[in-house]
C-alpha cells in the first residue's frame, strides 16, 4: 500500500474521500448497534467540518479533544483534517495540573469535550487559552459565553468535500506521550506521518479489503487512529468499540467476523487466560498485532486460535522502523522484527557509536523519506534537540541485533513505565505523589505486572514529624492522578540508595522485590478502574 501513496498525497482526510467515491456504500464501521458506510461517515465528517469553519476554525487551528470513542468523535477528528486544523486528543482520564499542562503547551484555543468530563475541564480552563468548548451529551446548564452543544456542528451543511488545501507536511495533531525527567511531552504529528502510521499497520498485517478490523483503543492514542487508517487504506470494515472486554471479546469476534486487532497493555495473556473452547481453532481470526510477543504467548496463541503473529517496535515519536510481518516473515523467539525498508535503525552506544552485531546499547532511528517520524516537541526545543541528536531519533530503549538482521528489545534507558496500555511519566506520579503534605521525597519506579508490562510502584520518604499510611498515601493518589496511574505497591521507607553525588540509583529501586512491608492495594482489598476505587 505504501508505495501506492504519493508521499502529498497521504492525508487521512483523502483517503476517506476516495474511498466514499469509490465504494460508497459499503459498510466502514459499525459501532453499537449504529452502521456507517464510507459515503454516509464522509458526508458527516464534511458537515462538521463547515460548522467548524462557520465558527472561526481553519488551518492550524488548534482544537483540544476530552471526549470517550463515539462516532461523532471520529467524525470531528476527520473534519478537524479536512480543514487542516490541529487536533490535540487528551487522556479522559487526566484532570487537574495534568490536563492544565497539555491546554496550556499545546497552545489548544478550541475544545471539544463529553460532558461526563465538563467539570473536570471547567476546573483548569480559566488558566488556559480555550476561549471556545464544544459539549457532547447531556449537559444540565452551559455556559452560553463559552460552552456551545456539540449538536450545533451537526447542523445540516453541504456534505460535499471541501475544497482545502491541505499540506502533508504541516502538523495535523498533537499526541502527548509520557516524559521521562519532566512532563508530558506534546508530539507534533504531519499529516503524512499520521497517515503513514496506519499505511504502514496495514503492510505489515497484510490487510486486504475483507478484512475486518476490531478497534477497541482510545482516540487519544495513536493506536486507535491508525486502526481506523488502515481499514481505509485497505477498503475492509472496522468493528468499533468504547473499550475492550475480555469476556465478550470471542463472541465480538464471531459476531462480527474480526479477522484483525491489537493485543497490547496484556490482551493476549488475558485472552488466554480465558477458558478455552473447541472452536477457538475456527475464528475469523487471521492476525494479532501483539506487543510485546512473549514467546510462551505467541506459541500458545498460534495454536489455539491458528492466526498470524505479527509484531512491531515503536513508539509515537518514531513510527514503526521494526517489525515482524509482510515483507519481514518468519519468526525469531523474543525478536521484535528487522528493520523497515523505510527506515534505517542501528543501535549505538553512549556516544552515539555505531555498535557491533550482538553488542547491546539504545535503539536509534531515522526515516529514508522525509515525515515519517514525529517532527518535535511544541513548546519544548530542548527535549526536541536532545531526542533528535546527531541526525538520529533516540528512541530511549535498549536492545541489541542478531547477525540476521533480527532485532531485540531488551530494556528502556528512559524512566517511564507502562501500564495497561497507557505510558506513565515516572516524573509525573512523583510530582503528584509529592503534593501529599507527609510526603518529604518521592521515588516511582516499574515492578513487573503478572498480566505484562509494568505496575506502578512509589518508594516514599515521609516528612519529619509526620505519620503516614500507605493508604492514606493512596486514597490521596486516587484523588490527585488518573486511574491508571495509581501506584499498586507502596514503600514508605526511611532512605534511598544513592550516588555520591546524592541522586537516587533508581536501577536499584526497579530490581528490588517486596518485602513484608511492601503494601499492595490489591492485596488490601481495593480495586481500581475508570470508574473509581471500591474497597471488597
Amino acid at each position: 500500500y505504501f508505495d501506492n501513496i504519493p508521499a502529498d498525497q497521504m492525508l487521512f482526510s483523502q483517503l476517506l474521500e476516495t474511498r466514499a467515491a469509490s465504494i460508497p456504500d459499503q459498510l466502514f464501521f459499525s459501532f453499537e448497534s449504529e452502521t456507517y458506510s464510507y459515503a454516509e461517515f464522509n458526508s458527516r465528517a464534511n458537515q462538521i467540518a463547515r460548522n467548524l469553519a462557520a465558527v472561526g476554525i481553519g488551518y492550524g487551528s488548534v482544537v483540544a479533544v476530552l471526549m470517550d470513542t463515539s462516532p461523532n468523535h471520529l467524525a470531528l477528528w476527520f473534519a478537524l483534517g479536512k480543514l487542516g486544523a490541529i487536533e490535540v486528543p487528551i487522556n479522559t482520564a487526566y484532570h487537574g495540573d495534568i490536563l492544565l499542562h497539555q491546554l496550556r503547551t499545546s497552545g489548544a484555543t478550541y475544545c471539544a469535550v463529553d460532558s461526563d468530563y465538563l467539570e473536570i475541564l471547567r476546573n483548569v480552563r480559566p488558566d488556559s487559552k480555550i476561549k471556545t468548548c464544544f459539549v457532547h451529551g447531556e449537559a444540565s446548564e452551559l455556559n452560553a459565553d463559552i460552552e456551545q452543544n456539540f449538536n450545533e456542528l451537526l447542523t445540516p451543511q453541504s456534505d460535499e468535500n471541501l475544497d482545502v488545501d491541505i499540506k502533508h507536511y504541516d502538523t495535523g495533531g498533537i499526541i502527548f506521550t509520557s516524559g521521562t525527567t519532566g512532563p508530558s511531552k506534546g508530539v507534533l504529528l504531519s499529516f503524512r506521518y499520521l497517515t503513514a502510521y496506519g499505511v504502514m499497520y496495514a503492510d505489515v498485517n497484510s490487510l486486504q479489503s475483507d478484512d475486518v478490523i476490531l478497534n477497541f483503543l482510545p482516540f487519544f492514542h495513536m493506536s486507535g487512529k491508525f486502526l481506523t487508517i488502515a481499514t481505509l487504506v485497505c477498503g475492509g470494515r472496522m468493528r468499533l468499540q468504547k473499550r475492550l472486554s475480555i469476556s465478550a471479546f470471542l463472541n465480538e469476534v464471531r459476531e462480527h467476523g474480526v479477522t484483525n486487532f491489537v493485543g497490547v497493555g496484556g490482551i493476549c495473556n488475558m485472552l488466554l487466560s480465558s477458558p478455552a473452547s473447541p472452536d477457538d481453532a475456527n475464528t475469523s481470526i487471521r492476525s494479532i498485532y501483539a506487543v510485546p510477543d512473549p514467546d510462551s504467548a505467541h506459541k500458545e496463541l498460534v495454536s489455539r486460535f491458528n492466526c498470524q503473529i505479527n509484531t512491531v517496535f515503536g513508539s509515537t515519536e518514531s513510527g514503526l522502523p521494526i517489525y515482524r510481518g509482510g515483507v519481514n516473515d518468519g519468526y525469531r523467539a523474543g525478536s521484535c522484527g528487522k528493520a523497515s525498508p523505510l527506515y534505517d535503525v542501528i543501535i549505538v552506544d553512549e556516544y552515539d557509536n555505531e555498535l557491533p552485531t550482538g553488542e547491546s546499547g539504545e535503539i536509534v532511528v531515522r526515516p529514508k523519506q522525509p515525515y515519517l517520524i514525529a517532527s518535535g516537541y511544541v513548546g519544548m526545543p530542548e527535549k526536541t534537540v536532545e531526542a533528535w541528536r546527531n541526525l538520529w531519533f533516540h528512541t530511549g530503549d535498549f536492545g541489541r541485533q542478531d547477525a540476521d538482521g533480527w532485532f531485540y528489545f531488551e530494556d528502556r534507558v528512559s524512566d517511564s513505565l507502562r501500564r495497561r496500555g497507557e505510558n506513565i511519566s515516572s516524573f509525573e506520579v512523583e510530582l503528584l505523589v509529592g503534593k501529599h503534605e507527609s510526603v518529604s521525597e518521592v521515588a516511582a519506579v516499574a515492578y513487573p505486572s503478572e498480566l505484562g508490562e509494568d505496575e506502578v510502584r512509589v518508594f516514599v520518604i515521609p516528612r519529619a514529624g509526620h505519620t503516614l499510611s500507605a493508604e492514606q498515601l493512596f486514597l490521596h493518589c486516587q484523588v490527585e492522578m488518573p486511574y491508571f496511574m495509581v501506584p499498586r505497591y507502596i514503600d514508605i521507607v526511611s532512605e534511598f540508595p544513592r550516588t555520591p553525588t546524592a541522586k537516587i540509583e533508581k536501577y536499584k529501586l526497579r530490581k528490588a522485590s517486596l518485602t513484608a512491608d511492601s503494601w499492595d492495594c490489591v492485596q488490601a482489598g481495593w480495586k481500581v478502574s475508570k470508574a473509581g476505587i471500591v474497597k471488597s
